[in-house]
């Protein structure tokens, strides 16, 4: 009965003993010249149950609450609040060194360090809050801060953090000075190209909408823009280079996305016309940006926990199907589609990478974030260039529309439309010459109405190679002709006269040889003899018709008459 109660004593002992010893583990370090070290353990944050109203003002408050907190048995992994970290550090270096340690969080309201060393009495303070991080390393994504050892120093190094959110697993980075700054040039250096790459393509879409005044140009500004103003933020340079102190910036990125995707949705559905020709898909992207607009408004009266979750869920729906319309507008033969698709699978990839870096399937991998800007930056690449397809095709559809609303199907050379443009655009030394064929009707019900197109094709281009750069040649209608001349390259009205006349016989001569029925009745006309354009035309038109009228007169009816 002893010896059972003995083993029951000595079997609770341990039970304490081990829990205690596994509450008090020590993560001890050891510090080199390599040293690159990433722990990922996240037993070593302890979750502070009582968060105090400001930050611990001494190393004391902080070990107070460190004793008062509770071990935490899962990741920090899209988590909230208050953690506490020990680390037992030892500088191995043989020379006074200075290490840099990295927290990985995107989030940091409040961070504050201390160095409790236990060779010296002093004790080092490092403020990294968002707000607080003026005399820190500027590092996009997450907060660092540098801690400068003597030669053979240990000690330990107290973390204290408070975020309304942590979107990373919380780990910390110790790294020497060369390591630290290349992570530094890099981080920083795709970080802000990616942006400005954004925010310049966003701008030349923006101009793009001031000069064509196209909707689709300009929710392709809003969607590029407001992704690069969101990385802008949730990177943390808007608050690096503003110093804003009343919010943490950092966190507006989730609230600007469902702007960014209702921006998106209208793009896509302008894109591939789907307001003309797929009611259905109009339907779908137009409530989807109306639900993201809604969702945009109130994000900012939810807890950012909640609004980070209801973002992440519109990415997971927006970017699978922004892949689908992509090989469906694809196998459809749009040439959009190419872009925009790739575009979007880039994108898709990178949010899987940036997800399962985040996991245990890929474990250890680094620079998430700057794979998914990158991929992003290449999208809206995609995005501009799709947006650049639909405007040259847009511009193709007007030169075709207005080619067919200007020029005669038959002749291909200017119908009256492109008569009355000609003329507005003319000074008033003009001269103007009505044409109107001969002997129409007789080569139709000879020789068939393919012959009279074939005579009015052929005379078409017979009087364009005769007037060369002297002036324009339009069918109005029918079998007439219209010559637009400038009269400044004539010596004078007479020599004009002379000049069009030998042309015309030219003309003349050229279609008898193929259709010896045919023939050219013409007026000739200057400006300066009538008031206006119309009065013009309609003088050119009625010396046309006693051009005509002479040439049906029967020689003896003429000698009679006279």
């Amino acid at each position: 009965m002893k010896i059972k109660r003995v083993s029951a004593l000595i079997l609770l002992w341990m039970m304490v003993f081990f829990s205690s010893f596994s509450n008090s583990a020590e993560f001890e370090t050891q510090l080199t010249n390599t040293t690159d070290i990433v722990i990922q353990d996240t037993a070593i944050w302890r979750k502070i149950n009582t968060v105090p109203d400001s930050l611990p003002v001494s190393l004391e408050t902080l070990k107070h609450l460190y004793q008062a907190s509770t071990p935490i048995k899962t990741s920090l992994v899209n988590q909230s609040g208050t953690y506490a970290a020990r680390l037992k550090l030892n500088n191995q270096a043989a020379l006074p060194a200075n290490w840099f340690v990295r927290i990985n969080a995107n989030f940091v309201d409040q961070g504050l360090g201390f160095w409790e060393s236990e060779q010296y009495l002093n004790t080092a303070v490092i403020n990294f809050s968002q707000h607080g991080d003026n005399n820190t390393p500027v590092l996009m994504h997450t907060q660092a801060f540098e801690l400068p050892l003597s030669q053979q120093e240990s000690g330990y190094l107290w973390l204290y953090i408070n975020a309304e959110h942590f979107a990373l697993p919380l780990s910390v980075d110790i790294t020497n000075s060369a390591s630290f700054y290349h992570k530094q040039f890099i981080t920083n250096t795709v970080t802000l190209f990616s942006i400005a790459t954004m925010l310049t393509l966003a701008t030349i879409a923006l101009i793009l909408y001031v000069k064509t005044r196209l909707i689709v140009t300009l929710a392709c500004s809003a969607y590029i823009g407001l992704h690069g103003l969101g990385w802008a933020a949730a990177s943390g340079l808007i608050d690096d280079i503003f110093n804003i102190q009343t919010i943490n910036t950092s966190y507006l990125g989730i609230v600007i996305f469902p702007f960014a995707i209702a921006s998106a949705s209208q793009f896509t559905k302008l894109l591939f016309n789907f307001d003309s020709l797929h009611k259905r898909l109009e339907k779908l992207f137009n409530g989807l940006s109306i639900v993201c607009l809604i969702i945009g408004f109130i994000l900012p009266l939810l807890s950012f926990s909640i609004a980070f979750t209801i973002s992440h869920i519109i990415a997971l729906i927006w970017v699978p199907l922004a892949i689908v319309i992509g090989i469906k507008m694809l196998a459809s033969n749009d040439f959009r589609a190419k872009y925009y698709l790739l575009g979007n699978l880039m994108y898709g990839l990178s949010m899987l990478y940036y997800i399962l870096s985040h996991s245990d399937v890929l474990t250890g991998q680094r620079h998430a974030e700057l794979i998914v800007m990158l991929a992003l930056t290449g999208d809206c690449f995609c995005i501009l260039l799709s947006l650049a397809a639909w405007l040259q095709q847009k511009k193709q559809d007007y030169s075709r529309t207005y080619y067919q609303a200007r020029i005669d199907p038959l002749t291909h050379i200017g119908n009256r439309y492109a008569l009355s443009e000609a003329l507005a655009k003319v000074d008033d030394n003009y001269i103007i010459t009505f044409i109107d064929y001969d002997g129409m009707k007789l080569v139709n019900d000879e020789i068939g109405h393919n012959q009279g197109d074939a005579l009015l094709r052929y005379g078409a281009k017979t009087m364009t190679n005769a007037l060369d750069s002297k002036g324009e040649v339009f069918r109005t209608g029918g079998d007439e002709f219209v010559w637009l001349l400038n009269a400044q390259l004539f010596s004078d009205m007479p020599s004009a006269v002379e000049d069009i006349g030998r042309m015309m016989m030219h003309c003349q001569s050229a279609m008898q040889s193929k259709w010896p029925h045919s023939g050219i009745s013409y007026g000739i006309a200057h400006a300066r003899e009538s008031s206006n354009q119309s009065e013009c035309l309609a003088l050119a038109d009625a010396r046309m018709y006693q051009h005509k009228r002479s040439k049906n007169t029967p020689p003896l009816a003429e000698n009679v008459n006279g």
